[in-house]
């Protein structure tokens, strides 16, 4: 009796018209997505690009088709957005694939080619040992993202950083148009409770290279120790590469005497060679680091201030002597 109701109700319900088939859903989705394709394309004929590219994002999700994607693509290009519409290119190429649309995967693998080099790309980098939550425009930046150059629409991005028991940290970056890396460094983030005012210690590079010292003191007294610390460093670098090319020298005549003719030389003049090849790189590597300091040395010397603020950073990283600093 129970049953004979259900199915009693399931009918009135049908003929009453209270339910609508799956097909009358789809086949409305299906003129809505063209509706909006069509305005989309009146849109773009007018060169209204901002426009038309939100309807024709709505038309895939509601009717999607590879000449939807395709047409989305093009809009975003026109509209300046190049990675959008490049990743949109690189997408229609697998669904025209899928489709067997082979003349559609061959204008959308050409076109992302010919956009390719005109990408504009953004680096976040952040110190290492620092576990951060970095978001750019709101959106999470995955951590294996953080230091590597990734496409971005040209334009104004908001990145933010933010950590459990840290002060959050923000900053806008203005990204050109066409091709080039623009970078940005999330500095380390101060304690929440810290309520001291510090600045934050800013990022090194993406490269791992650890802070030297930092100067807040307003006189630039500690900015001038620190050029003095950095220049010794570089004296101590040259004195080091002179010594171990002297070295190189010496071994280079001992093992040529050992040969004759030189480079037919036996076992005591080819490990003197050997020995002669080592100490030349390790003075070249000394020379190339004692140079870098004695300049990052007297920077930091000639830019200490007088009585305004400043801030100043060293890292020393392989190979190389980084300076960074606000005067």
């Amino acid at each position: 009796m129970r049953s004979e109701w259900l199915l009693s109700l399931a009918l009135t319900t049908a003929i009453g018209g209270w339910f609508v088939p799956p097909a009358a859903h789809a086949d409305n989705d299906k003129a809505a997505a063209e509706a909006l394709f069509d305005e989309a394309r009146r849109l773009m004929a007018d060169k209204r690009y901002a426009d038309a590219c939100p309807k024709l994002e709505a038309s895939q999700r509601l009717d999607p088709g590879v000449g939807t994607m395709l047409n989305l693509a093009d809009c975003y290009e026109k509209n300046g957005q190049t990675a959008s519409a490049w990743a949109q290119f690189r997408d229609t190429i697998s669904a025209a694939r899928k489709a067997g649309s082979l003349d559609r995967e061959e204008i959308a693998r050409t076109r992302a080619r010919e956009l390719e080099p005109k990408l504009s790309y953004l680096t976040i980098v952040t110190w290492q040992g620092q576990e951060v939550l970095v978001q750019r425009n709101g959106s999470t930046v995955d951590s294996a993202m953080l230091g590597t150059p990734i496409p971005v629409n040209p334009g104004t991005h908001e990145i933010t950083a933010s950590a459990e028991g840290k002060r959050r940290w923000s900053t806008t970056v203005e990204v050109a148009a066409g091709p080039g890396t623009t970078k940005v460094a999330v500095p380390i983030l101060p304690d929440e409770s810290g309520g001291d005012g510090a600045a934050p210690q800013p990022a090194p590079g993406g490269d791992g290279s650890a802070p030297a010292a930092s100067d807040s003191t307003g006189d630039g007294s500690t900015q001038r120790i620190l050029a003095g610390v950095v220049g010794g460093v570089g004296v101590v670098g040259v004195v080091v590469g002179s010594v171990f090319g002297l070295k190189a020298s010496s071994d280079w005549d001992d093992a040529k005497s050992d040969c004759n003719p030189y480079p037919d030389c036996g076992p005591e003049g080819a490990q003197l060679g050997e020995d002669a090849s080592d100490a030349a790189t390790i003075s070249t590597i000394a020379f190339v680091v004692g140079g870098a300091a004695i300049a990052g040395g007297v920077i930091l010397w000639l830019t200490a201030p007088d009585g305004d603020s400043s801030e100043a950073a060293v890292g020393i990283g392989p190979g190389r002597v980084l300076v960074h600093g606000r005067f």
